[in-house]
C-alpha cells in the first residue's frame, strides 16, 4: 500500500492507495476457554457485538487494524484487532495464528462490518475530504483512539450524532461527530450529507447501553437538561466502596472499564477544572500504580443547586476545558489508570454544597444516581 504523508492538525492524516489486489485469508484459533469470544463492529470493546465464538473455533482472518489495547488476553498484549472475512473483528490477544502477522488492513476494509449492518435506519453520507482521507476515532473527539483514514468519496452510513470537540472542516464549523454504523466517529465537519443524522440516546456507550431501558426513559420524560442525570459510564457497574471501614478516606465509588472507554458528565453543568493530580516525580501520562499518590487526570463539574462531580485517573487529559458548558452525556474523557491506580478504571464522586469540593461534602454517588433515575450500581 502506498502512503502520501501531509501534515494537517488532527482530522486528516494521510492520502490512501488502496491494495490492487485482495488479500489471502489466514486460519487462526480462537483462544478463550473461560467464556466465548465476543465479535464485534469495530476495533474496540465499546462496538457492537455482533455474535460470540467458542474456545478452539477456527477463523479466517483477513488483515489486522489498530484499535482499542487489549490486556487480559490469554496470548498477548496488544491493541491489533483481526478483521475476518465477513467484516467483523476480534481482539488479536484471543487468536493463536502463525508468528507471522496478518497484513494491515486498508483504509476501506477498517471501519464498518458488512454483516454489522445496524436494524435501525441510519443516515447516508459521504466523505469529503478531498485528497486526502478522513480519521476515525473511537470517540467524538481527535484524542480518541485512532481506527482508520477513509479516503474522499467514501458511503458513510450513520447511526446518529453526538457532540464532541469542535472542528472546522471542508463542509461545515461544528462540534458535531457522526457515529457510524460500525460504532466509529467522525467529525460531521467533513461529511457530505442530505439530512441531519438523529441525537445519539447515549453518545459513544457501550452498544448494550445505547438505548436506555424502558423505566429509565421513562424518568427522562419532561425532565429539564439541567435536571436530567445519566451514568458516567452506561453498561458498566459502580463498585460499592464510598468510606468503607478499610477505607474511611475513598469519597467515591469506582466503576471498573477498559482503557479508552468514553466518560460521559453525570449531568449539564460547567467544567470547573482539568488536573494533573499525582504525587511529585511521576507522570499523569503514565499508567500509575497502587504506589502512587493522586487522582491522576481528572475533570470536575459543577451542576445545577451547587452539585459537584469529580472524574478520577482518566487516560490522558479531559477532552473538555475550564469553563466550557457540557451536556449530560457529553463524552468529557476517556477511562485510564493514571495516578492511585492499579487498574482501568472511572472513580467517580459527587460532592453537595459547592463550591468548593472537599471530603467533608463528598456523598455516596450510588444512592444519589439511583434517586436521580441514573442507577449506576
Amino acid at each position: 500500500m502506498r502512503k502520501t504523508i501531509f501534515v494537517v492538525a488532527g482530522v486528516l492524516a494521510f492520502a490512501v492507495v488502496p491494495p490492487s489486489a485482495a488479500q489471502a485469508a489466514s486460519t487462526a484459533t480462537v483462544v478463550s476457554p473461560k467464556r466465548p469470544l465476543n465479535v464485534r463492529a469495530g476495533a474496540a470493546v465499546w462496538t457492537r457485538s455482533l455474535r460470540t465464538l467458542p474456545d478452539g473455533a477456527e477463523v479466517a482472518i483477513e488483515c489486522q487494524v489498530k484499535g482499542q489495547l487489549i490486556d487480559q488476553g490469554p496470548v498477548r498484549v496488544t491493541d491489533q484487532w483481526d478483521r475476518l472475512t465477513d467484516g467483523s473483528f476480534i481482539s488479536d490477544a484471543w487468536v493463536s495464528r502463525p508468528p507471522a502477522a496478518p497484513p494491515p488492513c486498508s483504509p476501506l476494509q477498517q471501519t464498518a462490518a458488512p454483516a454489522a449492518a445496524a436494524s435501525a435506519p441510519t443516515t447516508a453520507g459521504t466523505v469529503a475530504s478531498g485528497t486526502i482521507a478522513l480519521k476515525t476515532r473511537g470517540g467524538p473527539a481527535r484524542s480518541a483512539v485512532l481506527y482508520s483514514g477513509l479516503p474522499n468519496g467514501t458511503a458513510l452510513n450513520i447511526a446518529c450524532q453526538t457532540p464532541g470537540e469542535p472542528i472546522t472542516g471542508t463542509m461545515r464549523a461544528t462540534a458535531m461527530w457522526d457515529r457510524l454504523d460500525s460504532g466509529a466517529y467522525v467529525s460531521d465537519a467533513y461529511v457530505n450529507r442530505a439530512a441531519t443524522p438523529p441525537s445519539c440516546t447515549a453518545p459513544a456507550a457501550a452498544p448494550s447501553a445505547a438505548a436506555p431501558a424502558p423505566a429509565a426513559a421513562a424518568q427522562t420524560q419532561g425532565v429539564p437538561e439541567a435536571g436530567r442525570w445519566v451514568s458516567p459510564l452506561p453498561g458498566f457497574s459502580a463498585r460499592p466502596g464510598f468510606r468503607t471501614p478499610t477505607n474511611p478516606n475513598h469519597v467515591g465509588v469506582d466503576i471498573m472499564s477498559f482503557v479508552g472507554t468514553p466518560i460521559h458528565a453525570a449531568s449539564a453543568g460547567t467544567v470547573v477544572e482539568v488536573v494533573c493530580n499525582i504525587e511529585a516525580g511521576h507522570s499523569c501520562d503514565q499508567t500509575g500504580s497502587a504506589a502512587i499518590g493522586g487522582c491522576g487526570w481528572y475533570v470536575k463539574i459543577l451542576h445545577a443547586g451547587g452539585v459537584s462531580t469529580l472524574y478520577c485517573h482518566m487516560v490522558h487529559r479531559g477532552v473538555v476545558k475550564p469553563g466550557q458548558k457540557v451536556a449530560a452525556g457529553q463524552v468529557i474523557g476517556y477511562v485510564g489508570s493514571s495516578g492511585n491506580s492499579s487498574a482501568p478504571h472511572l472513580h467517580f464522586e459527587v460532592h453537595v454544597n459547592t463550591p468548593p469540593t472537599s471530603p467533608g461534602n463528598a456523598i455516596d454517588p450510588l444512592p444519589f444516581m439511583r434517586t436521580h433515575g441514573a442507577a449506576i450500581g
